[in-house]
């Protein structure tokens, strides 16, 4: 079981958190039927998200062999054979596609997962070793996790949400980019797209992308749209934001700790409680303008 999820990379599924977002922002999370429907669509993404990673993997299997870490994979070890990871990305693209069925997602969402699934074969077939539009379609895969959620709830999505969202998944890509790049392994086992960076290049876009997201999260805390739904205190939500783009800037540069960008904004005490006084702010600052 533990070859299993390792497999599946049950632990990148923190990632489609991303779908929960439109629900918050729409403050309809007392709703039971919203948060049912919009853990419908994270247990999809969830399904979906995986068979890219498995069939990555095969797809990868020959080079991840005489990778000195990912050779340790699963896959590539020979603790799971090929057939068997065929079966289970089989069965899981299956039970997707049933649970899209049956659950009645609307057709947007599903369109969603579809553009989803199409540009991460994209990806894996060949695009992931040309520079800077790898970054691309990486980092669209928050996004399109972000438009899930929206699709799946039928809730419209300011466009500065979107933005703010584009400009912190491209953060979160480049700055593994970077650790990827300083970690100085035998340039046989690095990213083939590394090639086409340098270090000075990745701290320039992860404090461009700092900036970028910081100012589209303030515009948005001041635009009609959130002023109507959240209030006009929620502009004070934005100091969390701020000092948490700090923190990520300080720890992928100064600790060179962005090889796990997920684990780095789950674990580290500051990034969590940026995260904590963030939602704390933000549910406050909506039921001060309900009053």
């Amino acid at each position: 079981m533990k070859d299993f999820f390792e497999l599946i990379r049950w632990n990148h599924w923190a990632k489609n958190v991303f779908i929960l977002a439109p629900l918050f922002f729409s403050g309809d999370y007392y709703d039971i039927s919203n948060v049912a429907q919009v853990l419908k669509a994270f247990f999809i993404f969830c399904l979906v998200s995986s068979c890219v990673y498995i069939f990555n993997d095969l797809l990868d299997y020959e080079a991840d062999s005489a990778h000195n870490k990912k050779r340790l994979r699963p896959l590539p070890s020979g603790r799971i054979s090929k057939p068997m990871a065929i079966l289970i990305l089989s069965i899981m693209f299956i039970s997707a596609c049933l649970f899209l069925y049956t659950l009645r997602m609307p057709i947007n969402f599903i369109y969603v997962v579809l553009l989803y699934a199409l540009i991460n074969l994209i990806y894996s077939m060949g695009v992931k070793h040309i520079p800077v539009l790898e970054l691309i379609l990486v980092s669209s895969g928050f996004v399109l996790r972000l438009v899930g959620g929206g699709e799946a709830l039928s809730i419209g999505l300011s466009p500065w949400i979107i933005a703010a969202t584009a400009s912190l998944s491209l953060l979160i890509t480049v700055a593994k980019r970077r650790s990827d790049l300083v970690q100085k392994s035998d340039p046989a086992e690095q990213r083939a797209s590394l090639t086409g960076y340098n270090v000075e290049f990745l701290n320039s876009l992860i404090s461009i992308l700092v900036s970028v997201t910081i100012v589209v999260y303030v515009i948005f805390s001041i635009s009609d749209y959130a002023t109507e739904r959240h209030g006009q205190y929620i502009i004070f939500s934005s100091i969390p934001v701020l000092i948490g783009m700090f923190r990520f800037l300080q720890l992928a540069i100064v600790f060179e700790r962005g090889d796990f960008p997920t684990e780095l904004i789950t674990r580290d005490k500051g990034m969590v409680a940026s995260i904590l006084l963030f939602v704390c702010i933000f549910i406050l600052t909506t039921h001060v303008s309900d009053i």
